[in-house]
């Protein structure tokens, strides 16, 4: 099964799992790039890479349906392996809300280019930030070499380990919350003490309506203190997705 000396059994097992992957993966899975052109890079990528995996290919069945299954069962490992890198990604989406509470614009919209939609306001400069150092960084080419690396953790034919793939969603799931409160706990912290300072003044003076006319000073300090916790929390989260790109690689 040879197309122009294209092995065509093993491009379709890897460009299943490399599809899967390339449409949730960050950076590239992004709803703003076409899904067209997410597929055409993977069918590349799998073309590219048919050559090398060619010995770990496993024999095609004997029935379609028994094709269809080891396809199936490549996309559902594809799944697995960018939906937990996907998931770490709504890291930056959990402390957006969580600042925009605390600054007091929580309910600021704003377009969200990557997401072709409405976000929060936070949200939305946390997810572009958050892509921009993918780039910057050269983290997408962790992620293109564990696509690869991908391989020897989970074989290529093998079953999807279901088991293992719920286990790594729920620990995904679990860091993404924690790393989300890690990016917010400046903003938490400083929330905190402004309110106590905001309860003992108004016991003070009763007469002054102490939330609202602090709203403005409340602004203008959370964007402060947000903007000396930024580096420190992309960081973290930069480190949570390095962590996960070498466990691939």
């Amino acid at each position: 099964m040879t197309l122009y000396g294209v092995e065509i059994w093993a491009v379709a097992l890897l460009f299943a799992r490399m599809g899967a992957m390339l449409m949730l993966l960050p950076a590239f899975g992004e709803a703003a790039i076409p899904a067209r052109i997410r597929l055409a890079f993977a069918l590349a990528l799998a073309i590219a890479l048919a050559p090398t995996l060619a010995d770990r290919v496993p024999e095609a069945a004997q029935t379609v349906f028994g094709m269809a299954g080891q396809i199936i069962g490549e996309i559902v490992i594809g799944i697995m392996l960018g939906g937990a890198a996907r998931i770490l990604v709504s890291a930056l989406a959990t402390a957006g809300q969580i600042i925009g509470f605390e600054v007091g614009i929580a309910f600021a919209q704003t377009a969200d280019p990557s997401q072709m939609s409405q976000g929060q306001l936070f949200s939305v400069f946390l997810g572009l930030l958050g892509v921009a150092l993918i780039f910057a960084t050269g983290l997408d080419h962790m992620f293109l070499r564990g696509i690869v690396g991908s391989y020897d953790v989970i074989s290529l034919g093998a079953p999807p380990p279901i088991e293992d793939g719920t286990a790594m969603a729920v620990e995904a799931v679990a860091a993404s919350f924690r790393i989300g409160f890690q990016i917010a706990m400046p903003l938490i912290a400083a929330g905190l003490i402004f309110r106590v300072g905001l309860g003992v003044l108004a016991r003070l003076i009763p007469q002054i309506q102490v939330f609202f006319v602090v709203l403005p000073l409340q602004i203008m300090g959370g964007l402060v203190v947000f903007a000396l916790g930024l580096s420190t929390g992309m960081l973290i989260w930069l480190d949570s997705l390095q962590r996960y790109g070498e466990w691939l690689g």
